[in-house]
């Protein structure tokens, strides 16, 4: 979808108070989807990529309709000095408090490159990456989240506090050959969803994750725009076939479970897996 006009008539959200967003790795894909969404719902979101040329066409045109509600920062995943910067630029456009953390940025890659298998020793620079990427960096985004987030004195009367949303995949539980940096840091995810979340409790802080399957978006990006490129032109019926709601993911389909997350009070410390059914099919042929 290349034309956020079309939502900018779209009202508030039917649950709750609008929020203030924080989302990594918003220039393009899911992030990018998940932004339009929300804002779509009235809610106020703040960028942090480190694609400058994809973060400034996402936040100044494609989301253009809703200028008053987004901002943005250039921001390296791999630096502790950037995500603590990224972070405090967020804060401040939110007036120093931020409801919802979606870490979403990460190496979206699941092979190691070049054709390289675990044995070959120069995969260990790809490995540290993954884990700086998409492991360690969520941890640092959320820990300098919190002093913007957390209640002074939760009670259990309060209604639905802060909110962490990890965005993993479903290869957290089932890989590939060659895969083991992505998937060991996306299976990683779903420990820290847990650890966080006992430990974030005493702040009314609630911590979840997402695990995507096959969710296509290709064309969530400036190029995809320039050449009017959509879902639906992406894959024949033999890629819809394999999973048991019909079809392959949508970018959409990632933002609706997080949206049901932001309001969900009574779930932490848990993963919502939304891949269509495919992990429940052993031959996907059948």
């Amino acid at each position: 979808m290349s034309n956020p006009e079309m939502l900018s008539s779209a009202g508030p959200p039917h649950r709750g108070e609008t929020k203030n967003i924080l989302i990594t790795g918003g220039a393009q894909g899911i992030g990018r989807c998940t932004a339009r969404h929300l804002l779509s719902q009235g809610h106020s979101v703040f960028l942090l990529d480190f694609n400058e040329s994809e973060l400034t066409y996402t936040t100044k045109t494609h989301l253009a309709a809703y200028a008053h509600r987004i901002s943005s920062a250039l921001c390296d995943l791999r630096s502790p000095a950037s995500i603590k910067e990224g972070v405090s630029a967020a804060a401040s456009f939110f007036s120093n408090h931020i409801d919802v953390l979606i870490n979403n940025g990460g190496i979206a890659r699941a092979y190691f490159t070049g054709g390289k298998t675990m044995e070959d020793p120069d995969t260990l620079s790809e490995w540290t990456a993954y884990l700086e990427t998409n492991l360690t960096a969520p941890f640092l985004v959320s820990q300098a989240v919190i002093p913007y987030m957390k209640r002074p004195s939760p009670s259990p009367s309060d209604e639905p506090g802060g909110c962490i949303i990890h965005i993993s995949s479903f290869r957290a539980h089932q890989s590939d050959p060659n895969c083991e940096g992505y998937a060991s840091t996306k299976a990683g995810l779903l420990g820290l969803t847990h650890a966080m979340a006992v430990s974030a409790q005493q702040w009314g802080i609630r911590v979840n994750m997402v695990s995507p399957g096959w969710i296509s978006v290709r064309h969530e990006n400036r190029e995809g725009d320039e050449k009017g490129l959509k879902w639906e032109d992406s894959h024949g019926d033999e890629d819809h076939a394999q999973h048991l709601a019909g079809r392959v993911g949508r970018g959409e389909d990632i933002a609706e479970a997080v949206e049901y997350l932001m309001h969900a009070g009574f779930m932490s410390g848990q993963e919502i897996v939304v891949d269509g059914g495919a992990s429940k099919r052993k031959n996907p042929k059948v």
